[in-house]
């Protein structure tokens, strides 16, 4: 996109920002990286690998320091720093007949890109758990065993939720979890905060929070080892996008945000035994979750 297009597309976005100028700068911040810059993050499916497991809102420096999973990490650039902004720029426009995508969030509903694949597991739709309201990892990795099996000859992506809230560790279930659901994600509905805005306001503690998310992503590892010991051939382990704790004065994981703590993800690639013999196929019409998506996106904190 050259400087004319941008001025004639993207000015509208600048002067809806002049009220706020930290959301122009912000704006300019991220056309700068991704456009002029060529930041454009890592297209996920064009990589190689027979299953991706996708930690939701893991940071690179959080997985590094917790992670004890063996394989090569590196570190990338995602292409969006929330997921909606991820899965549009990694999956829509386009087909996968090699791919099963097995997902803890509704977000992919959301989008309509649930059939753009060989076939699609809503594990928000069949696994939620009432109680910690969210998919716990245990469900996922279940499933995606399962997927393994019966899919033998397709590459399976496994959508997690965690680290993302909501915070089901010991140190999670002991902040409240309408604090940390209400609203959407940006906290925008005065009448009930999300936790990023009680954190920016200093109603809950950074320690508190982080520490819950910690738990968060400890969980998640130890399921995903769980996961490795049972599947065979190329795995990577990775993120939709990073969360942030009040750099550059951002909390939570809000879109258009090229900060580090929210583009930068992890890459773990692990070879284990045989990989698959990958095929394409007809995609399977999905069938309609849509009576739910709005109440399991409001339990997840994206919207009211």
């Amino acid at each position: 996109m050259g400087f004319k297009r941008f001025y004639t597309v993207r000015i509208d976005k600048i002067y809806s920002g002049i009220r706020n100028p930290r959301t122009t700068i912000f704006f300019l911040h991220w056309y700068i990286y991704r456009q002029l810059l060529g930041k454009k993050g890592i297209h996920v499916p064009a990589e190689d690998w027979d299953t991706l497991v996708i930690l939701d809102a893991c940071r690179f420096d959080v997985f590094k320091e917790r992670s004890k999973l063996e394989g090569d990490l590196k570190r990338r650039i995602s292409k969006g720093s929330h997921t909606r902004e991820f899965l549009s720029r990694n999956f829509e426009g386009e087909k996968f007949p090699d791919i099963v995508y097995i997902s803890t969030s509704p977000q992919v509903d959301s989008l309509d890109i649930n059939e753009n694949f060989y076939a699609y597991e809503p594990l928000w739709k069949t696994h939620w758990d009432d109680d910690l309201e969210t998919v716990p990892p245990s469900e996922a990795v279940d499933a995606t065993i399962d997927a393994v099996e019966r899919y033998p000859n397709k590459r399976i992506i496994s959508h997690m939720i965690q680290p993302h809230y909501p915070f089901i560790g010991e140190t999670g279930q002991n902040i409240s979890h309408r604090s940390l659901q209400g609203g959407d994600i940006l906290g925008t509905n005065a009448n009930q905060k999300s936790i990023w805005t009680k954190l920016a306001n200093g109603e809950v503690s950074k320690e508190s929070v982080y520490n819950a998310y910690v738990e968060n992503l400890d969980l998640a590892l130890t399921e995903v080892e769980r996961l490795l010991n049972k599947i065979e051939g190329k795995t990577v382990v990775t993120s939709d996008h990073g969360n942030s704790f009040g750099e550059w004065g951002v909390y939570g994981h809000p879109q258009r945000r090229f900060i580090e703590s929210l583009v930068k993800v992890p890459w773990l690639t692990v070879n284990s035994g045989n990989r698959r013999t990958i095929s394409g196929g007809k995609l399977t019409s999905q069938t309609d979750q849509s009576e739910n998506i709005e109440q399991r996106l409001h339990d997840l904190g994206y919207m009211e």
